[in-house]
């Protein structure tokens, strides 16, 4: 089998191509960018829920995407949600992907030489099940055909490369950015990072609550970690709703990603992560592309990331609640 069944339609989004070409269409004009992107903008971090609940805010990151003829390329990195596997990185088997919008092309040869290089031992190929299974790559898919018709660039002339990303040491993050450094650096390659951010609630065993940015700020400088709510914690004693506390964390780790420069993102993505416990489901394959920034950017020169959109599902203000917080965020890669 050489394509990519689009297994998540029907249940996630739209398995009708006019009826999901209308909706994704329909985000793309709602944003600013809708008559031009942002120059150089070559990497982008988006949200994979149901487009229904994340589409809107996605957008906002594909429409600031600096697509034009010139791009060959589009690695689209991803987290792993149901298997578990250390210091490697999954690359799919499928020659192509299909979407109801139609499909797009695996760049094998890229492929085929990410997989030769450690003899084999660190970009491997991934079982058919397992990516077919995985929600985090396939919901870029469609949007990406979408954004590529919206900007007049035809499908057949962009080749990706899906990479599935799970626990890596800091060696192995580091090996991996060595790796992707020579497609960072050239301007035919575009970088799409799938994450949603904070997953809260007792359901995804994450109940962390800050009450203002200074009380986070504080953690981060003396590197303790921040309050757990627990059923003893009384919510009329805290400063903010669980919501707005979520949003702090949520914009810190923002602000790490924008503020750092290149040479020190990685450490201070990991020590946020570190500090806050903040459920970033994308966090570790930012953190290779982190790692790939150190290695083709000046000591001391600064990727800035951009954050045109963030929402949340729901805003929570009780232990009883739980949310999914999306953020659409670009970087100018000159």
């Amino acid at each position: 089998m050489s394509t990519r069944p689009a297994t998540h339609a029907g249940s996630w989004y739209s398995n009708r191509g006019s009826e999901l070409s209308s909706q994704l269409k329909g985000y793309l004009n709602d944003t600013e960018r809708r008559d031009g992107a942002v120059s150089n903008a070559r990497l982008i971090i988006s949200p994979h829920a149901g487009y229904r609940y994340c589409g809107a805010t996605m957008a906002h990151a594909y429409a600031s995407l600096d697509i034009s003829p010139a791009i060959k390329r589009v690695f689209i990195l991803g987290p792993s949600h149901h298997v578990y596997f250390r210091n490697q990185i999954f690359l799919t088997r499928f020659h192509s992907l299909e979407t109801p919008l139609g499909s797009l092309q695996v760049d094998v040869e890229v492929v085929e030489k990410l997989h030769k290089l450690h003899e084999g031992h660190l970009f491997v190929p991934m079982d058919n099940d397992t990516d077919m299974g995985e929600h985090s790559l396939e919901m870029q898919f469609p949007m990406l055909v979408q954004t590529l018709q919206w900007r007049g660039v035809p499908v057949n002339g962009v080749k990706v490369v899906p990479m599935m990303v799970s626990h890596n040491s800091a060696e192995v993050d580091s090996a991996v950015g060595m790796a992707l450094k020579e497609y960072l650096a050239d301007p035919s390659n575009l970088f799409i990072i799938s994450s949603d951010f904070c997953h809260w609630g007792r359901r995804f065993a994450y109940t962390g609550y800050v009450g203002s940015q200074d009380e986070l700020e504080d953690a981060l400088q003396e590197e303790t970690e921040i309050e757990m709510l627990t059923a003893r914690s009384k919510l009329s004693h805290h400063q903010v709703d669980v919501w707005q506390s979520i949003e702090l964390l949520d914009r810190m780790a923002m602000k790490v990603l924008s503020e750092s420069a290149d040479d020190a993102k990685y450490n201070a993505w990991k020590q946020y992560l570190d500090i806050t416990g903040n459920t970033i489901c994308g966090a570790r394959p930012i953190a290779v592309v982190l790692s790939a920034l150190q290695t083709v950017r000046v000591p001391a020169g600064k990727t800035r990331f951009e954050w045109p959109s963030y929402s949340q599902s729901s805003h929570v203000k009780s232990l009883d609640e739980s949310s999914v917080s999306y953020a659409a965020g670009y970087a100018v890669i000159e």
